[in-house]
């Protein structure tokens, strides 16, 4: 493992938190690494120090604290919350308005659909010959009136049919 990788698990290591896997992996790196048992030693030393700390934190000292940072300009720049929510609130307006474009911009009509509204067209008793179309509409009503006519298979069995010049043996 390289030194890079080392140093993330090395203070889990000196705290007693890696994994057996882990720690041997640092052990056997800081047989060979005079760098990475530096950093040890001193991760080891800094722990001991902060054990020997005694005494109470001020109750002012976070305020204080924070102060000198913002005074230092080594806290990063407050944004406003209004930012983030016109950025979170964009997406759900945005869809409401294509949703209202769509409805607005639709030039069709809503039809009626009422009974009164849906009557078979009326065909005049003048004697007029039928058109072609006309002809096989008329052929047609009756499995046009009973859907189940659908149902039922005409042709048991698909025939193919080739050119007498063409036919297979």
């Amino acid at each position: 493992m390289e030194c890079r990788e080392i140093r993330e698990i090395i203070s889990a290591y000196v705290d007693g938190e890696a994994l057996p896997k882990e720690a041997r992996q640092v052990e056997e790196h800081l047989g060979e690494c005079a760098e990475c048992r530096t950093a040890e030693k001193g991760m080891r030393a800094l722990g001991v120090a902060v054990a020997r700390t005694e005494g109470a934190v001020p109750p002012d000292f976070r305020e204080n604290l924070f102060a000198r940072l913002e005074k230092e300009e080594l806290l990063p720049k407050r944004r406003s919350i209004f930012v983030y929510s016109l950025r979170w609130a964009a997406v759900p307006l945005a869809a409401a308005a294509a949703l209202a474009l769509f409805v607005l911009s639709s030039r069709e009509p809503v039809r009626d659909l009422s009974p009164t509204t849906l009557r078979p067209p009326q065909v005049s008793s003048t004697g007029e010959p039928l058109s072609p179309e006309d002809r096989e509409i008329v052929a047609n009503l009756e499995i046009l009136e009973d859907p189940d006519l659908f149902n039922e298979p005409e042709i048991e069995e698909m025939e193919i049919f080739f050119p007498s010049s063409q036919q297979r043996g």
